[in-house]
């Protein structure tokens, strides 16, 4: 059975093998870093090797004739297994390597400098390593240079799996763009299809609607309409024209009617028109007595749409009883089968109509419902969220809100526009009208969900810390309070994933993130940004020393075991926090980073504290 440390390695061949570099020629775009160390660090040899199973094969050399040597040799080796920057000032003053026979015999190597060079998946494939045949000192610039070289060589060798990696990237943001422009054009369809449906009321109903626009031109006359007047809308008529185009007499039916007494006119001039008596003698008809009521339209901003009249044929009582108890009806059948609660209450809060998707939502006939107040209808828990809404109507302001009901065993969000029945500016009722805003409201949650939360904590994601970051230093700015930035990362994680699963990893991330946030302030955000990279933003914490305790007070809460799945993990981890007390968002992001690389050179399981902007 194969160690932890075997299949580590196995996964580490594999990566490397996969990459298919092995056993290539050499390439510009590799001789270019080698060439740069060389200039660089004013060393003999400069190598980016690749450590095989049985051997070190050099991708780019200089100074150096061997292609590949045997992996024993290979002190490149020892950098994989450290899989960090390993520096070897002296080789004869160092015991693992005085003995070597590159060091006692040619080409009689001095110094060492290695850094490791990592798949896209971060498995140690090899090494830009310098060598000298003198001993020397190596800084932190020179430390920071070659790991710059390395990264220029890293990406070379992952060239090919970035590249998928971004056309797979793109190709979900194309998937993701062809559902907007499919949810796009089912939108386009249900509003073309509500257009539908109107039309075919206004062409149904046996109730005349005539419409202008706000500078008097005519723009609808419906079926009833066109029957009256025995005539379609001219649209280029003027309003002086219309009485005696369309056959416009009083209610006596015998006087002209003067264009100002035009009931459409009357509307658009802002009067609320109610029941006026009118008389239309269309040519080869019998006159026809007619009631029209109308008002102006207006726009969502108040600006004025133009006018719109309704007229109802009262010349024969009886045939417009019959006419209007059919039509009556018809509004029922459609009021019954729309998908959305429609009802009209009058003054006392008593049910004058409702349709029956009452009965449908709440097991309340709407028959039961008639006579009786909204509470004794429906009950205290329904009425009372939607009391403040019906007393604004009954003062004559329409009003809307939205409310999750649970009812039948089924939790609806119920969207309800209350509108006031005003007559002579007089309130006469209320009309309802509730949708189901259930599927709408959560694909809202569920988008907002994707873009700002992180899948596997349920912590903030990246996009959302940066908004909340870029928040947090206004809120710095404008009350003049300091803030504090903690990056951390989970210490060895890699270990943890490789010793003990990926699903106990992601346990782990869980645990931990539930740490983080049980150890700040509610006012305080914790985000994942990748990873086991994590976030902290720390507002108003007034000086560096506390920021200190509040990484104290991390580290122990990180410390406590982690008990998974009948499994105990140690973690630990490294913390760096940047303070200033005038922030400024790049700023504190490079020193809190500064902060957290210098916690994981110190040895990990510590923190650093930072000043930005000292």
């Amino acid at each position: 059975m194969l160690s932890q440390q075997d299949l580590a390695e196995e996964a580490r061949i594999s990566a490397l093998h996969a990459l298919g570099v092995l056993d290539t020629p050499q390439e510009d775009r590799f001789d270019r870093v080698t060439r740069l160390a060389v200039a660089a660090f004013r060393v003999p040899i400069a190598l980016v090797s690749l450590v095989d199973r049985e051997r070190q094969w050099f991708k780019s050399r200089v100074g150096l004739d061997a292609g590949e040597m045997p992996r024993s040799l290979a002190l490149c080796s020892h950098t994989i297994t450290l899989d960090d920057l390993l520096v070897v000032p002296d080789t004869l003053l160092d015991e693992r390597f005085a003995g070597h026979p590159h060091v006692t015999g040619g080409p009689r190597i001095r110094f060492y400098a290695g850094q490791p060079l990592h798949s896209v998946d971060g498995q140690p494939l090899g090494t830009l390593c310098i060598i000298d045949t003198a001993p020397r000192a190596f800084g932190d610039a020179d430390r920071h240079l070659l790991g710059d070289l390395a990264r220029l060589a890293q990406d070379e060798l992952n060239r090919d799996a970035l590249v998928t990696a971004r056309t797979r990237e793109l190709h979900d943001k194309n998937a993701a763009l062809e559902l907007a422009m499919r949810l796009r054009v089912t939108a386009e369809r249900v509003l073309r299809q509500k257009q539908e449906l109107l039309d075919a009321v206004l062409e149904t109903v046996d109730v005349g609607v005539v419409a202008c626009d706000a500078d008097g031109h005519l723009t609808l006359f419906n079926r009833a309409a066109r029957a009256f007047h025995g005539l379609d809308a001219e649209t280029g008529l003027s309003m002086a024209d219309w009485p005696a185009r369309y056959d416009l007499y009083g209610e006596d039916g015998l006087t002209p009617l003067a264009p100002e007494q035009v009931p459409l006119v009357r509307a658009l001039h802002g009067e609320r028109v109610q029941d006026a008596g009118m008389t239309i003698h269309a040519p080869g008809a019998a006159p026809r007595r007619l009631l029209a009521s109308g008002r102006a339209l207006h726009g969502p901003g108040g600006e004025p749409l133009g006018a719109v009249v309704a007229m109802k044929d009262v010349t024969e009582l009886a045939a417009s009883r019959a006419r209007l108890a059919e039509s009556g009806e018809w509004l029922r059948t459609i009021a019954d089968n729309v998908p959305a609660l429609i009802a009209y209450v009058d003054t006392d809060l008593r049910y004058r109509f409702a349709n029956e998707r009452y009965r449908e939502w709440f097991g309340v006939k709407s028959q039961d419902m008639i006579g009786r107040t909204v509470l004794e209808s429906m009950g205290e828990a329904f009425y009372a969220p939607r009391r403040a809404a019906l007393e604004r109507c009954l003062g004559g302001h329409a009003s809307h809100l939205e409310i999750e009901e649970v009812r039948r065993g089924r939790t609806r969000v119920v969207s309800s526009t209350y509108l006031p029945h005003l007559r002579d500016g007089v309130v006469q009722g209320i009309y309802v009208l509730s949708t189901d805003a259930t599927s709408a409201r959560e694909y809202e949650r569920q988008l907002h969900a994707l873009a700002h939360s992180d899948h596997l904590t349920g912590l903030p994601n990246r996009r959302s810390y940066e908004e909340r970051f870029g928040q947090a230093i206004a809120r710095a700015r404008r009350g003049a309070t300091p803030l504090a930035l903690a990056y951390l990362d989970v210490d060895h994680f890699k270990q943890i994933n490789d010793g003990h699963g990926h699903a106990t990893g992601d346990a782990v991330l869980r645990e931990l993130a539930r740490r983080l946030a049980a150890s700040v302030r509610s006012t305080d955000t914790v985000a994942r940004l990748a990873g086991d990279e994590f976030v902290v933003l720390l507002e108003q914490v007034g000086s560096p020393r506390e920021c200190e305790r509040i990484a104290a007070k991390l580290q122990d809460a990180i410390r406590l075991p982690f008990e998974l799945d009948g499994r105990t993990v140690q973690v630990t981890s490294s913390i760096g926090i940047a303070w200033s007390a005038h922030p400024e968002q790049a700023a504190l992001a490079l020193v809190a980073d500064e902060a957290l690389y210098r916690s994981k050179h110190a040895g990990r399981d510590t923190a650093s504290v930072l000043v930005a902007g000292a």
